[in-house]
């Protein structure tokens, strides 16, 4: 007699049954995955806040005032440039010529605008690699042209475009005022920490308090068009994005008037001219103006006293205004 040998395996249903279980597993797993990376991601963001908040506290400490906002008007630069030599980055200073007729955008310093700082870039950016300069824009008139070696162009195409890394942190130069006057109705409206140029100012001219007060602020995403964390198409009737390439280059004339906004959402918001101040989104509403980083839930801001903290998207109007003013008299916290 002929012996049949027993044959081990898995059935079509025993099978099917494996791969969903399976299937469910890392649905569950992934979201987990996910949240790790972006809680390691807002660590890091964290971390540079705070690295640049000290190097603004050491360049007081050097020369007792902190730099202006706006480093020159003619030729321009930003703030980042004088505090280069406290963020290890000596060499970098060095080779930017503060001098040259077109500063940030003059071609001398091409080489330095073309260097990747990594504490400048917030890892949860989606903005990868260099970005082209343009010139200052107006609001509801035009974007500007892009810088070349030798002018401007409109033609993106061409390969004289000058180029720079963007910077995800800002500092704003001013509050606007029909914001602030939403929320303090015929109050005078009163100055960030930091002067529009130079003088400095001085910390004790922080009389609400340095740790009631911003300084640096989470404003990423140039030199696109995000609202609400989304990428707006950018065409040529949607001009209401301030100065994407002269502001968002990390040498360049860095700074922003604080705003906040209506409650816009991507498909909602108007295309056309400038976009009002408006009550209902404050924090990731609209990187033209305002406090916004690409971390769900809200953004990152260096205090005055060198203290991080995360500002969530449902923080009233009120206290954001009211912690953006270095004298306004208000009485807030987040």
């Amino acid at each position: 007699m002929v012996r049949r040998r027993s044959q081990v395996g898995f059935t079509l249903v025993e099978l099917l049954v494996v791969i969903a279980i399976i299937g469910v597993l890392i649905g569950l797993l992934l979201p987990a995955v996910q949240q790790a990376r972006e809680a390691a991601r807002r660590n890091s963001c964290i971390n540079n806040a705070k690295q640049l908040a000290l190097a603004y506290h050491n360049f007081h400490d050097t020369y007792r005032e902190f730099p202006p906002a706006r480093g020159s008007s003619s030729p321009k630069y930003g703030s980042t440039v004088f505090v280069l030599p406290f963020l290890e980055q000596g060499n970098l200073t060095d080779l930017f010529d503060r001098d040259a007729a077109a500063g940030f955008a003059d071609p001398v310093n091409q080489a330095a605008a073309n260097t990747n700082v990594p504490i400048i870039r917030c890892p949860s950016s989606p903005v990868e690699g260099l970005i082209k300069m343009r010139s200052s824009s107006s609001t509801g008139s035009h974007y500007g042209d892009f810088l070349t070696t030798s002018g401007t162009t409109s033609d993106e195409s061409d390969p004289t475009i000058m180029t720079g890394w963007a910077s995800d942190y800002w500092v704003n130069h001013l509050i606007s005022s029909s914001s602030y006057d939403l929320y303090f109705p015929g109050a005078a409206r009163p100055d960030p920490i930091l002067n529009r140029y130079a003088p400095g100012s001085k910390m004790r001219d922080t009389t609400d308090g340095l740790s009631n007060t911003m300084m640096i602020l989470e404003h990423a995403g140039y030199d696109q068009h995000y609202v609400k964390g989304v990428g707006m198409p950018m065409p040529s009737t949607d001009t209401t994005l301030d100065q994407p390439g002269a502001w968002g280059t990390w040498l360049g004339w860095c700074a922003f008037q604080l705003q906040t906004y209506s409650n816009y959402t991507p498909t909602s918001y108007p295309t056309g001219g400038s976009t009002p101040s408006g009550i209902g989104c404050t924090v990731n509403c609209n990187n033209s103006q305002g406090l916004f980083g690409f971390h769900p839930g809200g953004a990152t801001v260096a205090m005055g006293d060198g203290s991080v903290r995360f500002f969530n998207e449902g923080m009233a109007g009120e206290v954001l205004m009211a912690l953006a003013s270095r004298n306004g008299g208000e009485v807030a916290q987040p």
